[in-house]
């Protein structure tokens, strides 16, 4: 435990606010020998009271006096010294504040009680007295609930939780007495106390064994193969050596990745060490966690975002007391407050979805690879179709690659076959959303009594909506967007903002009733299947269709035990499954995303088809994917149906190469946003003033609208910066944070995102 100083009257605490520095506050006399770097106090900060992380305790005194601490939330630090270490490095690499990348990094929110506090104003009182004086004249009056509040609120002020237990309607009842001035409210945080945690069994996990062994059943551990075990030596060596190590482990889709992390994991537990496993999908926790509840028992925690802050409260505090020893967990899961780290697995490590799209916008996979060096532990990168960047500085030498080469029990790819539906259109004249060789082969599984997986990456039921008159499309009102026909709804929705409206009878623009919907989703792949194989039996799974925190289970369970024959959806369906009775795959439009201006929609592209394909026969009768598309000479789609990696990445590296893009240069998007398009027009321009003419060995791309020019009611003008040097990077966008500052620039008007996954 770290030594309190004799002098700590002060704190330094990092607050969970837009500023890019700490605040001092005294310490009483009952926490100056209590108070350590890492914990959590309750401060007042202007009117309202936060909870902020203790950077450190000194005796000396501020210019200014300050304001004194009101409460300590923990006893022992939260954020041992090297996750303080690790938050400062985040901050400083993502252009983070430090105190909003500290909140992120501790899921304690079921701590901390914030609520409304109602006070009588001093004619609120006078009110008070006159209902008491009416209320004794006239007993027999029916009782004011007005009254009833006012007469409750004399004696103390009362939070709105506790008034809407005692009177009816009281949220109603209140704003009409402030509407009066004779009640005010007050914003209040206060410290909620938890229950120690001694019953293991009780904590709540996303699914208990027996229920997620019926998404995944757990398999007997088997003996390694040849690459299994020359790999897992690897590791294991490393692990000896107590030093810090990065493997990129590079295995064919049903190569047997998930047997070499769990020995990895079994070795690091015998050493004494703990062991996080990451993986970039809610929907996959339940999967993974039956395999390693199965294996480790009750040493296993899991941590992600669908459970509510209490379920994440009480197993955060069972990996900090050393009970679990490890963790799976989706990407905030890096912070995990494990003991003697020695190894990190990254599950999928190219999924995007490992990359905050909040502040901090960090990348779960780099922070992991960080903080292994960190604690001199191992970290094992694992994919199919690993990202550029890892595969290019496994070339570097700054990981080690191992490959997987095989599927286990040596069972062979599926086959995969191109599907042109532009030559498809050309023999049957029709716009069909099924082709006739993806007919035939789902026919042909339904007969046999196998499983058809259909992927399609668009949700809703048609892409939009326009008049056939005037051209006209639906578009949100709060992003310039087109809105999405969800036919289950009946609305039409925006996937930005979730802005919904009705559907349409008659063209808002013309008048004219001859609204037309375009473009399919896989609402709409549903419903044509019903009609083509009306006995089939047909399930979806998207986030339309997962909306509670069951519902994956559910429609997954229920398709590998069975009970469905096609699964349709998003790619949702395309990451990690294990479903032997899965024999066809079909890619509904495999184009989808090509087509965005991204400099990364090849490589999501490849990696979606390649993943989507290794669904296919991964039990005993072999496997064939069908890709529908109009770009069949494209070579992300041809690399991915020839299932080859290696080509993919030799044509897509010369691309990055020559147009200076990641790995090749350190890259950032800048993004100026604001209410008001000439605000955010204004602004982006004198920063594009600064940044010209360009510094050297930089590339300063734009200021121009961003893809989505406006996005939940704010204009949006984005620059994108390139240079070779991550340090230049840095020293560029501190400057562009301190010109902001200068100019008192809403704190929410400057976007930096470094290391974009998405320029959209």
């Amino acid at each position: 435990m770290p030594v309190v100083p004799a002098t700590a009257l002060y704190c330094d605490v990092s607050l969970p606010v837009p500023l890019d520095h700490s605040f001092t506050y005294s310490l009483p006399e009952t926490l100056r020998h209590r108070v350590q770097a890492g914990c959590r106090v309750l401060v007042p900060f202007g009117k309202r009271t936060v909870a902020g992380v203790v950077l450190g305790v000194h005796g000396e005194a501020p210019s200014s006096p300050p304001r004194e601490a009101l409460r300590l939330l923990d006893e022992e630090p939260v954020l041992d010294e090297s996750l303080l270490h690790l938050g400062r490095w985040i901050s400083t690499y993502y252009c983070a504040p430090l105190g909003e990348t500290l909140r992120a990094m501790t899921p304690l929110a079921a701590d901390i009680r914030r609520g409304k506090v109602y006070s009588l104003t001093s004619s609120g009182h006078d009110a008070a007295r006159q209902f008491h004086f009416d209320a004794f004249r006239s007993e027999d009056r029916a009782p004011d609930p007005a009254g009833e509040l006012l007469r409750l609120l004399d004696s103390r002020p009362l939070t709105a939780a506790y008034l809407a237990r005692k009177v009816e309607k009281a949220a109603s009842i209140l704003r009409a007495l402030e509407k009066k001035g004779l009640v005010e409210a007050e914003d209040r945080t206060a410290a909620r106390r938890h229950r120690p945690v001694t019953n293991l069994e009780a904590i709540a996990a996303e699914a208990s064994p027996a229920e997620a062994s019926s998404i995944a059943p757990p398999r007997p551990p088997h003996t390694p193969n040849h690459f299994q075990q020359t790999a897992l030596d690897s590791i294991l060596a490393a692990q000896e050596t107590g030093k810090f190590h990065a493997f990129l482990l590079e295995g064919v889709t049903g190569s047997g990745k998930t047997e070499v992390y769990l020995r990895a994991i079994d070795a690091a537990l015998a050493r004494g060490n703990s062991a996080l496993m990451l993986v970039p999908e809610i929907g996959l926790t339940p999967a993974v966690a039956a395999q390693f509840q199965h294996r480790f028992g009750e040493r296993v925690a899991i941590l992600h975002s669908a459970f509510h802050d209490t379920e994440r409260a009480q197993q955060w505090r069972r990996i900090r007391s050393g009970a679990a020893g490890v963790v799976v967990a989706t990407r905030s899961g890096v912070f995990a407050p494990l003991r003697n780290l020695g190894l990190i697995v990254v599950d999928e490590e190219h999924d995007q979805s490992y990359k905050q799209q909040e502040a901090p916008r960090y990348h779960g996979r780099d922070v992991a690879v960080v903080r292994a060096r960190d604690n001199h532990a191992v970290v094992v990168l694992g994919s199919a179709t690993p990202s550029l960047e890892s595969r290019y500085n496994a070339e570097r030498g700054r990981y080690t690659r191992l490959e997987l080469p095989e599927r286990i029990e040596r069972r062979p790819l599926p086959q995969v076959q191109l599907i042109d539906m532009r030559q498809e259109f050309l023999e049957t004249r029709k716009q069909a959303t099924f082709s006739r060789p993806l007919i035939d082969a789902v026919t042909a599984r339904l007969a046999n009594g196998e499983q058809t997986m259909l992927l399609l990456n668009r949700r809703g039921f048609s892409s939009f909506a326009a008049c056939r008159a005037c051209g006209q499309r639906l578009e949100c009102v709060n992003c310039s967007v087109t809105l999405t026909y969800h036919r289950r709804d009946r609305r039409m929705l925006c996937h930005y903002c979730n802005y919904s409206t009705r559907v349409p009878d008659r063209c808002p623009k013309c008048d004219s009733e001859y609204m037309q919907f375009l473009g399919t989703g896989s609402e709409r792949v549903e419903e044509e299947l019903h009609s083509a194989f009306p006995r089939a039996r047909v399930a979806r799974l998207d986030r339309d269709t997962v909306r509670g925190k069951r519902d994956y289970e559910v429609i997954l369970s229920g398709f590998r035990e069975g009970a469905f024959d096609i699964l349709v959806g998003t790619q949702m369906i395309a990451k990690g499954h294990d479903i032997p009775n899965v024999t066809l795959v079909g890619v509904v439009n495999a184009d989808i995303g090509l087509g965005l201006p991204d400099f990364r929609s090849a490589e999501r592209t490849f990696q979606l088809l390649t993943q989507a394909a290794g669904r296919a026969g991964r039990g005993e009768t072999p496997g064939i994917v069908l890709i529908q598309t109009i770009n069949p000479d494209h070579y992300a789609i041809r690399c991915a149906a020839a299932q080859n990696y290696e080509m993919f990445y030799a044509k897509e590296i010369e691309f990055r190469r020559m147009m200076w893009y990641p790995p090749f240069g350190a890259l950032a998007n800048v993004v100026v946003r604001a209410a008001r398009e000439e605000d955010a027009l204004t602004r982006s321009g004198a920063l594009g003033r600064l940044l010209q003419p360009a510094p050297e060995g930089v590339k300063v791309l734009g200021p121009a609208p961003a893809a989505v020019a406006r996005l939940k009611n704010e204009y949006r003008f984005q620059m994108l910066l390139k240079t070779s040097s991550r340090a230049r990077l840095g020293e560029l966008l501190a400057e562009v944070r301190r010109f902001a500052a200068a100019e008192h620039w809403p704190a929410t008007a400057l976007l930096i995102d470094v290391d974009p996954m998405t320029l959209l």
